[in-house]
């Protein structure tokens, strides 16, 4: 197929299609598709995201469809949170399946009420959907990583903590009650003076209730798995990829490591997080040894040995990144 006429700058594609001109802004739903349509000249793509609706559709993959202006699951009408959500991950050009696998746990909740008030807490920055479908909170623990209430809860990364639901209060008027909570940064934040902010995965069926108090920024689960230590960043609003998984186990001979005068953990309570195979270098050294490494073997050592959670995204460059691993350490 020939070419069809078009302009192409970095904030908007204009193109000529049989016979109309047609304009997509940087920032609307189909820019990313159709601007990627034209520099790769797939010419046969450019018809499915000429409009928001077409593009929306074919980014969806059928999955899901747009009528007058709202997305639908089958005959569902989906809720307005989530029109939001799945409209911001397409101008991202996010892979849709964590939506989708979202709504398809999300109907395995019994309670109608834990639904309804899940979306309350899911219009909160910073809670990005899994591809698996799972959405990830935040939990303020103490400096062992023991809930804040009854210090008797781990909250180590790679802990699942899970109770009946039966168990777990589903009454949205009352503050504080039975049940394990995860919440918003804001929320977890103030809830760690002294201590630590932890990464959560939540799966959508195991919400049992998202009380009023709190501008809605926290939730009673019966059921969640700790991720990894917080980044002091706030995570993506859109979708999540843990870039852990990327991260082939190390061999420490592989890393230029000082081997004298090796500074050894102060005395203390002894930590409840345990240093990993391959990074037990890397737990001995300084402030001073640990900026004469890459900082591409930092990023590995804070998301791969310290559990992490979007360790690469820290901004500021090594020096930052130090200061959080020797934080995480503390």
């Amino acid at each position: 197929m020939e070419a069809p006429p078009y302009t192409l700058t970095k904030e908007s594609v204009t193109i000529v299609w049989k016979g109309k001109s047609f304009t997509v802004k940087k920032g609307a739903p189909n820019f990313l598709q159709l601007r990627e349509a034209v520099v790769s000249e797939k010419w046969d793509e450019i018809e499915g995201h000429l409009t928001v609706k077409k593009s929306l559709e074919s980014w969806a993959g059928g999955d899901f469809q747009v009528r007058n202006g709202k997305f639908y699951y089958g005959d569902e009408e989906l809720p307005e949170e989530l029109n939001q959500r799945i409209s911001e991950m397409a101008a991202q050009n996010e892979d849709p399946i964590s939506v989708l696998n979202f709504y398809k746990r999300l109907k395995k909740n019994p309670s109608y009420r834990s639904v309804n008030q899940l979306w309350r807490f899911m219009k909160h920055r910073g809670i990005p959907l899994t591809k698996a479908g799972t959405f990830l909170a935040y939990k303020g623990v103490r400096a062992d990583y023991k809930d804040q209430h009854s210090g008797t809860f781990l909250n180590t990364p790679g802990a699942e903590l899970e109770m009946d639901r039966n168990k777990v209060s589903d009454d949205p008027n009352t503050a504080c009650h039975e049940g394990f909570h995860v919440g918003a940064l804001e929320y977890a934040r103030s809830f760690a003076p002294g201590g630590r902010v932890v990464v959560c995965e939540v799966d959508p069926e195991h919400v049992v209730c998202v009380p009023y108090d709190s501008s809605d920024q926290k939730m009673r689960v019966c059921r969640y798995k700790v991720l990894g230590n917080h980044n002091d960043e706030l995570l993506p609003s859109t979708s999540f990829v843990d870039e852990r998984d990327s991260i082939e186990e190390q061999d420490e001979e592989n890393f230029n490591i000082p081997s004298s005068n090796e500074t050894q953990p102060e005395d203390g309570a002894p930590s409840p997080r345990k240093p990993k195979k391959g990074w037990k270098k890397f737990e001995k050294m300084d402030m001073k040894q640990l900026m004469e490494q890459s900082i591409e073997d930092l990023r590995k050592y804070a998301a791969k040995g310290l559990d992490i959670i979007g360790a690469s995204k820290i901004p500021g460059g090594k020096t930052t990144l130090v200061q959080r691993i020797l934080k995480v350490r503390e």
